[in-house]
């Protein structure tokens, strides 16, 4: 089993990384036309919002003492398939 560190350490990483990928979506949506640049910052925000949710999930496990941590993980990963589902999608939108 995953210690709760090495989990968030994971998830740290993971988050780092789309979040590169969504910034670098975000300078190429900047050069998108008036209509496409409007959708490309929605779908952007929501993709900032499901940043934030796992943030605050990371938030969580910090806090959560013992093994008591391992309901937060399924919580989690829930949300990190969701962002990353998304990111994925939106991302190849942008290209």
């Amino acid at each position: 089993m995953e210690t709760k560190e090495a989990y968030k350490q994971k998830l740290d990483a993971q988050l780092k990384e789309w979040m590169a990928k969504i910034e670098l979506s975000e300078a190429k949506a900047k050069n998108a036309e008036a209509g496409a640049k409007l959708n490309c910052v929605k779908e952007l925000d929501l993709l900032h919002a499901k940043r934030r949710e796992v943030a605050s999930k990371i938030k969580d496990i910090e806090e959560t003492a013992g093994d008591a941590w391992a309901g937060v993980k399924v919580t989690t990963d829930e949300a990190w398939r969701s962002i990353r589902g998304r990111a994925t999608e939106v991302i190849s939108k942008i290209r």
